[in-house]
């Protein structure tokens, strides 16, 4: 089947999260990651460059599949080498779950990048955190470089999207443990396997709201005095977790 203009501008914008958020659509790249997310997202449309392989059984289940062009792939791409195979899915709904006191959740206050997110949610598919809260000011997950970060574990993960201040207000009972430079040192720590986790934003750490919240500050300490800055939130997320799950 041909793409027609029409779909094809419409699928070219989703790039924007203004324009994913208001059709409720957003684009996979990659064979592998389309047919692990079908599994977990309504696909709409499938597009496949000319040779590009997926098998037959799922081409069958899906009514739309459009043959396009190596530069109409490109044109609709994110990525400087585009793939040979982009699905378009429908947005789920986005609904805070209920809070369940005795398991951990992730938050996120403010992070801004999409790599950064996209293995964030990979990593915690590994350590068994089903459920992430973001805020407003979070880099939208469904961005094209988040999703192809996530690695497939975008259908295992839920981000939701919401106040975390209320959240954490909202369920007093649990602790909220949080990074912070001057925090006790993580490997010494006392640590529940109930609670919220926060990480925060890349360059300025934990928003003031969350920060006064905080029942515990939890440090990485380096292991000798010639260190970096400060080590990436998504690397520090897997040791933080790592810590919680061990």
């Amino acid at each position: 089947m041909k793409l027609s203009k029409t779909k094809a501008a419409l699928y070219g914008n989703l790039r924007s999260v203004k324009m994913r958020r208001r059709h409720k659509l957003f684009t996979v790249e990659g064979s592998k990651a389309v047919y692990d997310l079908a599994t977990h997202f309504p696909l709409e449309a499938l597009l496949m460059t000319p040779g590009a392989w997926m098998p037959a059984s799922f081409i069958e289940k899906w009514p739309e599949v459009y043959e396009v062009s190596e530069q109409e792939m490109r044109s609709l791409s994110s990525f400087t080498t585009p793939s040979t195979v982009m699905g378009v899915f429908q947005l789920p709904d986005d609904e805070v779950p209920e809070i369940d006191g005795e398991r951990l959740y992730l938050m996120l206050d403010g992070v801004r990048d999409p790599g950064n997110l996209g293995t964030i949610v990979r990593t915690c598919h590994w350590f068994g955190v089903f459920d992430i809260l973001a805020s407003f000011d979070s880099v939208d997950c469904y961005n094209p470089k988040a999703v192809q970060a996530s690695m497939g574990s975008l259908g295992a993960v839920k981000v939701h999207y919401c106040d975390l201040l209320s959240i954490i207000d909202g369920n007093k009972e649990m602790p909220v443990y949080g990074t912070l430079l001057e925090g006790e040192n993580i490997f010494k720590a006392d640590l529940q396997k109930r609670g919220f986790i926060v990480m925060g934003n890349e360059g300025t750490g934990l928003s003031t709201g969350v920060r006064r919240r905080l029942t515990s500050g939890l440090n990485i300490p380096p292991a000798t005095d010639n260190h970096g800055e400060s080590l990436n939130v998504a690397i520090a997320t897997a040791v933080v977790l790592a810590q919680f799950v061990k």
